[in-house]
């Protein structure tokens, strides 16, 4: 690991620390034994399989997103895409959204730019679609008398406002293709001679990564396609919570899981350690506070739905990784 490399991965650590820290310094660790002994594992295997149903429709997505470049099997595309999540869990840096446009342009013989830029409209539509169950949790919160609490309302403003200029990018450079490239070709006169060719094809080929949304069918598709993908997490989360019966409410539950997925998946987007440790759980924590459960109760869920979905991807990307005979440091130098 080069120097740059290191001091990135020990500042990711550090992140981490103090997130765990904060979040888990309130917690009675004898009740948190005990709230992992009475939980119901029935429903944490069932959240399990949607979890799983989560990232096959996240394959169909990107199988969607790629259909104007290449039309692509699903049983191909699903290893490479739980690989990519997997090293993200393993390795610093979260080197797996390039792994995965890298092995999979390899495998299939197409541009790794093209596939990167299924990727980015991949994140932005996984951003868009959390805005909306986060939204949806903030208009259910009033009628349930509990206080919003200003950092949610905070981050909520902050997402719409990233997430809101990402996709209105990317519209423009699909509206607007001829002017979004001329503007963008303006650097290249800061570029040298012999890198400009290269940017050029690079450029092309990420533009073409999102035509997919050229068509209205297509990007209805995909929009559904996210909806569908973030159903199934909140479904996995509803279900984490009942299992470990921290609302007594059952009519409270669903709005909890939509917020505490989508503070949770905004939380890990801070460049913690591998897998996103400590925002995770002060994010769950915190989000599971709103709705007046207690600490340990709140870490019991967090933590318990972490390892969840961290064993299982990381398991399967463990299994597809060795199926494909690729080590971790060929999957880090691939990233590089």
């Amino acid at each position: 690991m080069n120097p740059r490399r290191l001091i990135g991965f020990l500042f990711s650590l550090l992140i981490s620390a103090i997130f765990l820290a904060l979040a888990l310094a309130p917690v009675d660790f004898s009740k948190l034994a005990r709230a992992f002994a009475l939980a119901d594992y029935r429903l944490v295997l069932l959240a399990s399989g949607f979890t799983i149903s989560a990232y096959v429709l996240r394959a169909a997505r990107w199988r969607q997103l790629l259909a104007p470049s290449q039309k692509i099997p699903l049983h191909r595309l699903f290893p490479v895409l739980i690989v990519g999540f997997a090293l993200n869990n393993l390795l610093p840096g979260r080197p797996g959204e390039f792994a995965r446009a890298y092995s999979l342009g390899k495998r299939e013989q197409i541009s790794k730019m093209l596939t990167l830029g299924t990727v980015v409209v991949e994140r932005v539509a996984d951003g868009v679609a959390l805005i909306a169950f986060l939204l949806f949790a903030f208009v259910a919160f009033s009628p349930l008398h509990l206080d919003l609490p200003a950092v949610a309302e905070i981050i909520g403003v902050v997402a719409t406002i990233v997430f809101g200029v990402a996709l209105g990018g990317l519209l423009f450079l699909l509206r607007r293709e001829t002017l979004a490239l001329a503007l963008i070709r303006q650097f290249e006169r800061w570029m040298p001679k012999n890198l400009v060719a290269r940017f050029e094809r690079m450029l092309q080929s990420f533009v073409l990564g999102l035509h997919a949304l050229k068509s209205s069918r297509a990007a209805f598709d995909i929009v559904m396609l996210s909806l569908g993908v973030w159903t199934m997490e909140w479904a996995s989360y509803f279900l984490m919570i009942n299992a470990f019966g921290v609302l007594p409410d059952i009519g409270v539950r669903p709005v909890a899981a939509a917020m505490t997925m989508a503070l949770i998946n905004f939380g890990i987007m801070i460049p913690a350690a591998p897998g996103g440790v400590g925002p995770y759980e002060a994010a769950g924590i915190f989000a599971l506070g709103a709705f007046a459960v207690n600490e340990t109760a709140a870490a019991s869920v967090a933590l318990a739905t972490h390892a969840m979905q961290y064993l299982l991807i990381t398991g399967l990307g463990i299994i597809f990784l060795w199926r494909e005979g690729i080590s971790l440091v060929q999957a880090q130098e691939s990233d590089e």
